[in-house]
């Protein structure tokens, strides 16, 4: 049985740790082991210590996977969640297979500008209130390291949820 190790900011929602036993049950019946970052053991109190200690149990958790799935839809703004990013990353560093699912598969200036203020530039760009441009305009859906790190570890971006890509990796196997 293959493991999955569930990447998402599910576990900034009140009841993070229903929604995250009701996603690994949905892998389960697709016939899948799944993990959550709440899988791992923290025992610190102190609060840096105990991210220290979150970080690396999360970290293991990827070693002992097989395949990443990550929430890639919008967290906090127009962009992934920072730590999904990271555990993205990670796991194709590890040559682990990525797959990601979104809701919203405009290109990426696209769903920053329904999500943030921003206004024409002279360059032909967009730009936003910060002064940064919106010049990644690829064809991309996320941050093209990201998307690509998903590609190339031979996954896939899927436009839907976590159901749909357990049916697309139960229908590849």
């Amino acid at each position: 049985m293959q493991t999955i190790y569930l990447a998402g900011p599910e576990v900034f929602l009140p009841n993070a740790l229903d929604v995250l036993l009701n996603s690994k049950k949905l892998c389960e019946t697709f016939g899948f082991r799944a993990l959550t970052p709440f899988d791992g053991e923290i025992t610190d109190k102190v609060q840096l210590a105990k991210a220290n200690q979150i970080f690396v149990e999360n970290v293991s958790l990827i070693n002992q996977c097989d395949i990443v799935i990550a929430n890639c839809n919008p967290f906090r703004g127009a962009c992934v969640d920072d730590g999904t990013a990271f555990e993205i990353g990670y796991a194709y560093a590890k040559n682990k297979s990525v797959y990601g699912y979104i809701n919203d598969k405009r290109n990426l200036p696209e769903i920053v500008k329904s999500k943030i203020p921003t206004k024409p530039h002279p360059s032909g760009y967009a730009i936003d209130d910060d002064g940064f441009l919106l010049n990644e305009d690829f064809g991309n859906s996320i941050n093209l390291m990201l998307e690509f790190s998903i590609l190339n570890s031979g996954g896939e971006l899927v436009l839907g949820d976590l159901e749909s890509v357990l049916q697309l990796l139960k229908n590849r196997s």
